[in-house]
């Protein structure tokens, strides 16, 4: 199976070098890496060339990295991909934990899976007020899709050839979050695992998740997950 793994940044070359030097060194035999980069300002997609990694390149940042998700999907369903990873390009996530992701896809297990920090609570848990709001979300996403989830905004995913094409094709453009990410594909009939997996802390550069975006975040969230139930469900596929 053809597994691609889309390495999302902007203005992260400082991460950027350990980031692609770890999957190389730590990732999967056979998979392919594509860096997508949200419109740097700093020398991210001369970093990636360097490594040999090639890069789609927004002209002007999408405004979060939701842009960069719309862009790698429709990526890999043009290429042709059987199964797709997110991997934030700083430093956070970490090759030799994609196993734990890739496994249950390329398995038959399940369409769309989560990396959770916090089924084992072991390495860099993130900070308190997005931790907050992380567990208001994974609440009501839960009690929607009637699954115990703890991770929803989790950055550490995979999807198979079904949800790919789902947000390729019907969705190119709505994207704004991960809980309108993980309920639109509950909603068309994926199945959806969360496993345990280990992350570390950003070293260097700043999080696009700042002082302001910890007040909008749980606002915007709740805004989304409502947009999503009055959409109603959406089966696409069998």
């Amino acid at each position: 199976m053809r597994v691609l793994v889309a390495v999302i940044a902007y203005n992260e070359a400082e991460n950027l070098v350990r980031t692609l030097a770890d999957l190389k060194a730590h990732g999967p035999a056979g998979i392919d890496i594509v860096v997508i980069d949200n419109g740097s300002t700093d020398n991210t997609k001369e970093v990636a060339f360097q490594a040999g990694v090639p890069v789609v390149s927004h002209f002007t940042n999408s405004g979060s990295s939701m842009g960069t998700v719309t862009t790698y999907f429709r990526y890999a369903d043009q290429k042709g991909y059987d199964v797709l990873c997110q991997f934030d390009g700083d430093g956070q996530h970490m090759a030799s934990e994609l196993h734990k992701i890739i496994g249950p896809v390329k398995e038959g297990r399940a369409d769309y899976v989560i990396g959770s920090r916090f089924l084992q609570k072991e390495g860099f848990q993130s900070y308190f007020f997005r931790r907050l709001g992380i567990r208001l979300f994974a609440l009501l996403d839960s009690l929607i899709v009637g699954q115990k989830l703890t991770d929803v905004t989790s950055g550490f995913r995979a999807y198979d050839k079904k949800v790919m094409r789902l947000f390729s094709r019907h969705f190119p453009y709505e994207l704004s979050d991960t809980n309108q990410l993980l309920l639109l594909s509950h909603f068309a009939g994926a199945r959806l695992l969360e496993v345990p997996v280990v992350m570390r802390a950003r070293e260097k550069g700043t999080s696009e998740f700042r002082s302001m975006a910890a007040f909008t975040f749980p606002v915007k969230g709740v805004m989304n997950i409502l947009g999503c139930l009055l959409q109603g469900r959406r089966k696409i596929w069998d």
